[in-house]
């Protein structure tokens, strides 16, 4: 899961690894099947299926953990473009939980599938490190473009960090986070389950934390990164 270890693989090179994608086919008439990474190679790929079908495509089948962050919200813009409606088969996570997720009108979680969240562009801002030059402009354009595209689905880009913020954080056991569907409702996801939402694997693993936030609570957290956003802004 790529996203949470961005700016250690900046660090060593701005290099990133790129794997093939299992599957990017259409499985039914206006139905595209993608399992595997978000590289830049596999949305490429997903784009071109998409505009030369022969048929109108109306919905993505996804089970992703990620990857590369700007090949990532390439995808999401093409969901939002096309307003494609998402159904999350075993795993969405990462960069595919950032803009996949946010971009779509309508998500359907099937049974025993996770959503989960691990940081975004914002996330320098709540664990300071330091950054090379390179590393500190390629997050500056990162940011600039995760700002535009939340602005243009609008969502709480807030979702991609609020499990890293001082008060949220210490309470964390797993390396992912999620949120309960009236907390997504609230941050303007549209995403509900087949089954009970869980953040446990088919194979018992647990892999996101499920966190169900008051309103007051959350809007404490929104609040919060309002004036940190602001900061990076000015």
């Amino acid at each position: 899961m790529r996203l949470l270890l961005l700016l250690t693989v900046l660090l060593v090179g701005c290099k990133t690894t790129e794997h093939a994608v299992n599957e990017i086919s259409e499985i039914s008439p206006g139905t595209i099947y993608y399992k595997g990474e978000t590289s830049k190679k596999s949305v490429e790929e997903f784009e071109k299926l998409l505009v030369s079908s022969r048929n109108q495509i109306d919905t993505l089948v996804i089970n992703s953990e990620g990857g590369d962050v700007m090949a990532g919200l390439h995808l999401g813009g093409l969901v939002h473009e096309y307003q494609l409606n998402v159904v999350v088969r075993e795993l969405c996570a990462s960069s595919c939980a950032n803009y996949v997720l946010t971009a779509s009108p309508h998500v359907l979680v099937e049974e025993q599938g996770v959503i989960g969240w691990h940081g975004g562009s914002l996330q320098p801002l709540y664990v300071p490190m330091e950054q090379p030059p390179e590393v500190a402009s390629y997050i500056a354009k990162w940011q600039t473009a995760e700002r535009q595209f939340f602005d243009i689905i609008n969502v709480e880009q807030a979702v991609t960090i609020i499990g890293m913020m001082p008060g949220i954080t210490e309470k964390r056991d797993s390396a992912m986070y999620s949120y309960d569907a009236q907390t997504l409702k609230r941050l303007g996801l549209h995403i509900e389950f087949a089954g009970a939402q869980t953040g446990m694997s088919a194979s018992g693993e647990k892999v996101a934390q499920v966190f169900e936030l008051e309103e007051s609570v959350l809007n404490h957290f929104l609040m919060l990164n309002d004036i940190v956003s602001a900061e990076l802004i000015n």
